[in-house]
């Protein structure tokens, strides 16, 4: 009977990922510096032998956006179609991939027919290195650095470093002026563990760039 069950779900499984064939699997997309969306268009076809009717696509995200070229839905036999995806930048970076799952109607919400990858590079215009600085507990309180590195047009600086813990003591040391800093990081003592916050606020005319945030801990040494 278990065989019987995994041989039908795998069945139905072939034929609903024939109805809707994209182009492609995975669908690739460069955003500028300083674009908010990022829209692309994927097309695909009805490779099914009966006409069907989309009832839904979705990212699980509010960050992404899907429609279907002239809000059509129903597509009949060997048709073709384009849906629109577009993916709301805010504050990510690097590289971000979105699934966007399709329902025909009669799929079961757990299982839709078709699912294509949305993947978007996005620039990094100011990295830390590392973003966490780590002290062993009872260690020496040296200090540590997290180099700031800027990949901008413009040169930008570092106006402000907070940190929320008042065990830790900040400095700003220029590497290479508007291009490179270090933030140097100094526990007053190691006795107790905790994680401490530290905020990197830069003059960069970006708004989503303008706060990076680093940490700092002191840890128990792994046994």
């Amino acid at each position: 009977m278990k065989s019987f069950a995994f041989i039908f779900f795998a069945l139905t499984t072939f034929l609903h990922a024939g109805s809707v064939k994209f182009e492609k699997d995975l669908y690739e997309a460069h955003a500028g510096i300083k674009e908010e969306l990022v829209t692309r268009e994927f097309k695909f076809t009805n490779t099914s032998e009966k006409t069907i009717k989309i009832r839904d696509a979705d990212a699980g995200c509010t960050c992404v956006a899907v429609e279907f070229l002239g809000r059509k839905t129903t597509y009949a036999t060997g048709e073709s179609g384009v849906m629109r995806v577009a993916f709301k930048v805010e504050n990510a970076q690097g590289t971000v991939d979105k699934t966007v799952l399709v329902w025909l109607e009669g799929d079961p919400d757990e299982k839709p027919s078709s699912q294509v990858t949305f993947r978007i590079q996005i620039p990094t215009a100011i990295t830390l290195e590392p973003k966490t600085l780590s002290w062993d507990l009872n260690s020496k309180p040296e200090p540590k650095s997290i180099r700031v590195k800027i990949d901008y047009e413009k040169p930008v600086r570092i106006k402000k470093i907070s940190v929320s813990n008042e065990n830790y003591t900040s400095e700003i040391i220029p590497v290479e002026e508007g291009k490179s800093y270090d933030v140097r990081i100094t526990p007053k003592s190691t006795a107790t563990p905790g994680l401490c916050l530290i905020g990197i606020e830069s003059d960069i005319d970006i708004d989503k760039y303008q706060r990076q945030q680093g940490f700092a801990r002191i840890v128990s040494p792994a046994k």
